[in-house]
């Protein structure tokens, strides 16, 4: 069973969400909404446990030590802002940091689109450099292997194919998609523009031949700004369902928004499980 420390949980869209998630993956979950506040009643059911304590930061902190001392598998951000959660998270005395940078990785479920696609950064860090970019191409890599992907093609996106002097997101991803060049459990390319990362269409149109052309699995993005646009249009004008989490800690992060879908939520912590079964079949 996977155990759920929700920060800011006790909210009707959080109960819901746990009701959901255990009409659909049953017994695999259990929910500890953790707040200081409480909306709702809480059903007696055996996958739901509240936790009501006496000030925010109490909560944050509770919620935070569940993880760090393994009674709780997964954290997620309920009614709650993402600093709060993250400021916790950091403190030294968790150890709960593993890897050099945290990023974000979103799943997107695109009716039109042929498989679901990973896309990162597009929520945290705001103009990587390349050793930043590095580290979060690396951590979307974690996350495909974690979901069955064993050589996932990750896009180095830019606005076009070619390296550019003037255009610093086609040197940034030629300079990363350089360092990943020997790496044998991905192939990363770029820079690349997102409809030849993605549309076997236009690469046949363009003429256009590389190792991952039309069939990128992983959209890695050169800024927030960039990422945040491509999340929200995918979301408004292609009817995607799009939830996400940051990793580069021992266990992963779900970031929801009070205005997502449940089935956005549910998609976020449906990454996430996939995320923590990998890692617990590993160790």
């Amino acid at each position: 069973m996977i155990h759920i420390a929700v920060v800011g949980g006790l909210r009707e869209e959080l109960l819901t969400l746990a009701q959901v998630a255990h009409e659909q993956l049953g017994a695999q979950v259990h929910f500890s909404l953790y707040d200081y506040i409480n909306e709702v009643k809480v059903p007696d059911v055996p996958y739901i446990t509240a936790v009501l304590v006496e000030s925010e930061a109490k909560m944050v902190a509770q919620a935070t030590e569940a993880v760090a001392s393994g009674q709780a598998d997964i954290l997620m951000k309920g009614i709650i802002s993402t600093r709060t959660v993250l400021k916790e998270v950091l403190k030294s005395d968790y150890e709960l940091v593993t890897q050099p940078l945290l990023s974000h990785v979103a799943l997107a479920d695109i009716p039109s689109a042929s498989r679901q696609l990973l896309i990162s950064d597009a929520a945290m860090n705001i103009e990587p450099d390349v050793d930043s970019l590095i580290h979060i191409t690396n951590n979307a890599i974690t996350v495909a292997h974690s979901r069955g992907i064993k050589q996932p093609k990750v896009a180095l996106l830019s606005s076009a194919e070619q390296v550019n002097s003037k255009m610093p997101s086609s040197l940034l991803a030629h300079e990363v998609s350089v360092y990943f060049k020997e790496r044998s459990d991905a192939v990363v390319s770029g820079p690349l523009s997102l409809d030849l990362a993605t549309s076997e269409e236009a690469v046949a149109h363009k003429n256009f031949d590389g190792p991952v052309a039309g069939n990128a699995d992983v959209l890695i993005v050169p800024t927030i700004d960039v990422g945040n646009v491509l999340y929200k249009s995918l979301t408004v004008f292609a009817g995607a369902t799009i939830g996400g989490m940051i990793v580069g800690t021992r266990m992963p992060i779900v970031l929801t928004s009070r205005s997502d879908s449940t089935e956005s939520k549910l998609l976020a912590l449906t990454l996430a499980l996939d995320h923590i079964s990998n890692k617990k079949e590993q160790s």
